[in-house]
């Protein structure tokens, strides 16, 4: 147990001094400049935490300090799992509301369908890892990174009409990065979870350059199917 001691001292210490996510992490201003009609929001949710389960996993296996088959309780799984999904339906629900619909108001056209057809995460940034091992991780309290973690992702978005039919599909890579470190970086649940909202963001820049030329006639294919039909109730 003194073994781990020094390293789990420094690693409480410069978890302590790192950044968090900000209101700001979540939104872009790469507005579409010809917005589209009102559309709704689906997520498919099983394509993204299959993703994050898979790579959850993995980060226990390579990070367990305890060693052997034991891993943390869970729910410590789950907290994690269920924030990065959380992130996606906000950050993808931005982009709808701030940069694509041309009103907040009213009901939707039809709905912006998600899904996650690919996703790897790995480690960008061994050299820092092993210098950090090397020098038992005292320069990462001034400030050297721990690790990078990169997120590579391919995203489908769909747009379908107020009567179920599918307009238009696109898909796009995104690539997002976000260093592990004191003071300029975060703690490594913030990095995995800044990586994956700036690869959704890459590849919803992508999308929306696809999508420009078309929207004078997904706007008309649209308009002319109407508005989802209100509910009784709500």
């Amino acid at each position: 147990m003194k073994k781990y001691f020094l390293p789990l001292l420094l690693l409480s210490l410069m978890t302590g001094a790192c950044r968090t996510l900000q209101v700001r992490d979540f939104h872009t201003r790469d507005i579409l400049p010809n917005r589209l009609p009102k559309l709704a929001l689906l997520v498919h949710e099983r394509s993204f935490l299959e993703a994050f389960d898979i790579a959850l996993t993995r980060e226990v296996v390579i990070n367990n300090m305890v060693g052997g088959p034991y891993a943390p309780a869970p729910w410590v799984a789950y907290g994690v799992t269920d924030q990065a999904l959380q992130d996606v339906f906000n950050v993808l629900g931005n982009e709808l509301e701030e940069n694509m619909n041309q009103s907040a108001t009213g009901q939707p056209f039809g709905h912006a369908k998600f899904k996650l057809l690919q996703y790897q995460r790995r480690n960008s940034g061994w050299g820092w890892t092993i210098a950090s091992a090397g020098t038992l991780m005292i320069p990462n309290l001034f400030g050297m990174p721990l690790r990078t973690n990169r997120v590579e992702l391919e995203l489908q978005m769909e747009i379908e009409d107020a009567k179920g039919q599918t307009v238009v599909r696109y898909t796009a890579p995104g690539v997002g990065k976000a260093r592990v470190a004191a003071y300029h970086g975060y703690d490594n649940t913030n990095a995995v979870r800044k990586a994956n909202l700036l690869a959704l963001q890459d590849a919803m820049s992508v999308i929306k350059q696809q999508l420009n030329s078309n929207v004078s006639t997904l706007n008309s294919q649209l308009e002319t199917a109407g508005t989802i039909e209100k509910q009784s109730g709500k």
